[in-house]
């Protein structure tokens, strides 16, 4: 049977690392991402992570000249990949959660050959998140999750991004849901979600974007995010996100949206 949870995620802090920033400074995504949000349900559920799966490659025998030995992805990621989740940040300004810049000294020896690293990042100030997921509770591993969710417990202590940013949730909810038409009226999205894109005589193209106004609308917030990995690359793969309390036009197309039983419309990819 499916049902849709959710939970609040919060933390004090918060390091969402964008891979493609590099010295002088370190920059963080400002909305936590599904790659990051498996990671952290694998870590709940004790599953194993990119350490463990780092240890089966090295197992792998060498490639021959010219060839190329298999990527191996953590644990946690191929047993919940499939999993559908949404996200709505809590506590936020307009979609955008406080930042600051930290320094620090890394003095580890491979972190700099001269002992000592200046390192710079950017850090989320009291990040919160409520997490939807889309749980089958005749599959066993999503029932541990619904339990484990539920009765705040978990294998590993997750963090958010950093093992220095430990985190907890909270506000356990279960909604009955139903599938939502987006062709029967203009609607508003609880959620962030993906804003579809087309590509046209070789130019990627972002599709209308046609919100209704209201009185009390007041922001539009964008962001690309990770959704997923690259097995060849080893790197993200991305979608651009959109997060607003505009209301949509009934003509624009979200894809996989679902209704709540507090009358919430969300988007879970």
């Amino acid at each position: 049977m499916e049902k849709i949870i959710s939970i609040d995620l919060r933390a004090d802090f918060g390091f969402l690392k964008k891979p493609d920033t590099n010295e002088p400074i370190y920059l963080t995504f400002n909305m936590l991402h599904k790659p990051a949000l498996l990671g952290i349900l694998g870590a709940i559920l004790g599953l194993g992570g990119f350490s463990e799966a780092k240890e089966e490659e090295l197992k792998q025998p060498k490639a021959k000249k010219g060839g190329k030995q298999k990527t191996i992805l953590p644990e946690y990621f191929n047993k919940l990949k499939e999993l559908k989740i949404g996200i709505k940040p809590l506590q936020d300004e307009n979609g955008n959660f406080q930042k600051t810049i930290v320094k620090y000294n890394n003095g580890v020896g491979y972190a700099n050959l001269d002992g000592n690293l200046i390192v710079s990042e950017q850090t989320l100030i009291k990040p919160a998140y409520r997490c939807y997921l889309l749980l089958d509770t005749d599959n066993e591993l999503h029932k541990q999750l619904f339990e484990y969710m539920k009765d705040s417990k978990a294998e590993y202590l997750p963090y958010l991004g950093k093992n220095d940013f430990s985190l907890w949730w909270d506000n356990f909810q279960e909604y009955d849901f139903k599938l939502f038409n987006t062709t029967e009226k203009s609607f508003k999205l609880n959620s962030i979600f993906i804003k579809e894109q087309t590509l046209k005589d070789g130019v990627q193209r972002s599709k209308g974007f046609k919100p209704k106004a209201t009185t009390t609308s007041k922001f539009m917030y964008f962001e690309n995010l990770p959704t997923g990995y690259n097995t060849d690359l080893m790197q993200y793969e991305y979608e651009a996100f959109a997060y607003t309390d505009w209301e949509l036009q009934r003509d624009y197309e979200v894809n996989d949206l679902y209704e709540l039983s507090n009358n919430e419309i969300i988007q879970l990819f």
